[in-house]
């Protein structure tokens, strides 16, 4: 591009670019105002947190921000808030439980509920921009990916071995377990069928139980490698993933063992049962030990059924679906023996109670003796029967999990966001629907247009969920399923979206996009890929487009420059790779100049700020990254600067900053210059 095309746009493809409000401030009518006033046809409205400052925006402020943006043609969109909105629902300890789903399914609910009362006035629904997370927990490397997909390539046992644990995981399918296994197998076949997780030289592992995803910690077999570049090219993620998950099944059943074994010596004892109940059938002491026992063989049973409910919970999510049928199959005969079994030890100890009382108004009856007693000795055999059918039980199902189908109890961080993500908006909408019918019982769904608004889903940074394309996508098409059975139980309304769109998949699929940011995906430099694996990743997720965040990055940082100021090829050939999308003017495209951008330069870059006035670039004099500008990369990960980057006047990491801007923009400096930093002839 010549010096011309690098200035701060005014356009993109002959169209006007919205921009973005401060995210800092919770008057953003103001923020709305100030933008309008400066010629943007259109203003996307966000604050940093829901909490502190977008749940204390009054109601008129969005219906004054509407009245405005409808009047003067200029498009309104929303950014949901980052800081305390993480749609996987994560807490401050990386878990996800049940009620983190509920907590963000109701922020959810607010934020699309601010959509629906601009949107009545507006006249159209807004669009609605969330990120897909912005917890980083898998880490990238270009060069451990290219190793990893060359040792896959290059040998079949590995393959196969590789292959094998993804396929009785539950991450691909028959299918493709038998495309990978196949003579022929290239690239291209690896990463259709892989899933980019997989290549990640770390990955978060949860633990799902009783609807709750437990943060293990990181599985990292870089670890493992250091000075064995042979051993690097051997392991994976996904052996650390397998050996995992094999781990903490052993361990669940080896507490179940030990917890079986001190209830069979105290059930199992028969003279001890003899002793209880037949000679001395008068001992209350005695009769409430038992039933102590029997509640005690209960618990266990309840916690035993706990373990095949999160078995059954997880079964759901094997992507074979012949696989997934067998699984279920298997699983549900003990499903039901053990509900079963719970069932009549509730029943045995309504009746030993039963008894219990009734002894002493009927101990000198000798007929009630003899009848208590052959009672008794019908307890103890049930109880021994049931006890060793559910030792059988146990065996059998030990078996099945460890031989048969390795449940994945054990998940990656980026397939369990991309499950809990989906069920908060579903939860979401539908706390939305259940406001909207309870205002209005009669004609709820009639307005279903407005108030169920366009959501598209961003990718955050690097090593956050769904920052590759493969499962970026996987997202979106779940959040249509969930969404989906939220609208299909409601009769009404499913059957309004019909009448307008079709079917309900139309709705959801056109409702539901991608959020495109050209600054974050260009992150993926700081790990060592090029162009080339960018502008594939955004061909890849191309289709799904439905809005664009535009602005400048240096050196694989998220420093929202505004575009045109930290210029090189990477975004412009982003952008020239999507201009026909862009072109047809069905994607909205926000500039989001901030971040170092903002007035408080000094304060998010600190001492690092004075360092840059008195000219210090990034580089020490041994060509070393100093300390205070190294970025921080989870678990001692390393940065990579690209030898491409250029350094421009107007970079974080040039020797001049923002007070040599063009006057237009600011500036102090009177040379003209062309935000490449060459001077204008």
């Amino acid at each position: 591009m010549d010096n011309e095309d690098k200035k701060y746009p005014k356009e993109l493809y002959n169209r006007g670019i919205s921009t973005s409000t401060s995210p800092q401030t919770v008057n953003q009518l103001q923020q709305y105002l100030s933008k309008i006033s400066a010629g943007y046809p259109g203003v996307e409205i966000q604050t940093f947190s829901f909490s502190g400052q977008w749940a204390n925006i009054p109601r008129q402020i969005f219906e004054e921000i509407a009245r405005n943006a409808r009047i003067n043609n200029v498009e309104v969109t929303i950014h949901a808030p980052e800081r305390d909105f993480q749609l996987p629902a994560t807490d401050e300890r990386g878990n996800i439980r049940k009620d983190n789903i509920k907590q963000m399914a109701y922020k959810t609910s607010v934020i699309l509920e601010s959509a629906g009362i601009m949107a009545r006035i507006y006249g159209e629904p807004i669009k609605v921009n969330m990120h897909a997370g912005d917890l980083t927990l898998t880490e990238w490397d270009k060069d451990f990916e290219k190793r990893l997909k060359d040792e896959l390539l290059s040998n079949y046992e590995f393959r196969k071995s590789f292959a094998e644990k993804l396929y009785r995981l539950g991450y691909i399918t028959s299918e493709q377990y038998n495309r990978l296994v196949s003579n022929n197998v290239d690239m291209e076949t690896l990463e259709k069928n892989i899933p980019s997780w997989a290549f990640a030289k770390q990955e978060a592992a949860y633990i799902n139980l009783n609807g709750n995803y437990e943060y293990m910690g990181v599985v990292m077999p870089g670890r493992y490698l250091t000075g064995a570049v042979e051993r690097a090219i051997r392991l994976s993620a996904v052996d650390e993933i397998y050996k995992e998950n094999e781990k903490v099944w052993m361990n669940i059943f080896n507490d179940i063992d030990r917890n079986l074994y001190s209830i069979k010596k105290r059930l199992l004892d028969n003279y001890q049962l003899i002793s209880y109940f037949g000679y001395t059938s008068t001992d209350q002491e005695k009769i409430g030990e038992f039933l102590y026992n029997l509640k005690t063989y209960r618990s266990f049973l309840e916690k035993v059924k706990e373990y095949i409910d999160a078995i059954w919970d997880n079964i759901k999510d094997i992507a074979d679906p012949n696989l997934r049928e067998a699984a279920r199959n298997k699983i549900s005969f003990y499903k039901q023996h053990f509900e079963d079994s719970l069932k009549r030890i509730e029943n045995y100890e309504n009746e030993i109670s039963k008894f219990a009382k009734e002894v002493v108004q009927n101990n000198s009856s000798p007929a009630y003796r003899d009848y208590f007693m052959n009672k008794m000795f019908d307890f103890v055999n049930d109880m021994i029967l049931s006890i060793e059918y559910t030792n059988h039980l146990l065996s059998q199902l030990k078996n099945t999990v460890f031989s048969e189908f390795p449940i994945p109890i054990v998940k990656p961080y980026q397939e369990v966001a991309i499950k809990t993500a989906p069920e908060v908006i579903a939860e979401g909408i539908r706390m939305l629907i259940e406001r909207e019918i309870s205002k209005n019982p009669e004609g709820w769904y009639k307005d279903f247009d407005k108030y169920l608004s366009y959501i598209n889903i961003e990718e955050s940074y690097p090593g956050a969920p769904a920052t590759r394309p493969d499962i970026w996508k996987k997202l979106l098409n779940n959040i249509r399923e969930e969404v989906k059975k939220v609208i299909e139980k409601y009769p009404e309304l499913k059957n309004e979206i019909e009448k307008k769109y079709g079917s309900v998949d139309e709705f959801v699929k056109e409702r539901i996009g991608a959020t495109l940011d050209v600054g974050h995906i260009k992150m993926f430099e700081k790990y060592g890929y090029t162009k080339e694996d960018i502008l594939k990743w955004v061909e890849e997720i191309k289709p799904e487009i439905k809005h664009l965040h535009v602005h400048e990055t240096q050196a694989g940082e998220d420093t929202h420059l505004p575009l045109g100021m930290g210029w090189d090829d990477v975004i412009a050939s982003e952008l020239e790779k999507i201009r026909d999308i862009l072109e047809n003017k069905k994607v909205t495209i926000v500039h989001e100049p901030g971040g170092y951008y903002v007035n408080q330069f000094h304060a998010i870059y600190g001492n690092e700020y004075y360092n840059l006035i008195a000219g210090a670039g990034p580089y020490n004099i041994y060509g070393n990254i100093i300390n205070q500008f190294n970025t921080m990369l989870p678990y001692g990960g390393v940065q990579v600067i690209p030898d491409y980057i250029q350094y421009t006047r107007y970079s974080p990491y040039s020797i001049s900053i923002f007070s040599q801007l063009p006057i237009d923009l600011g500036g102090t400096g009177k040379r003209q210059e062309t935000f490449s930093g060459e001077k204008v002839d």
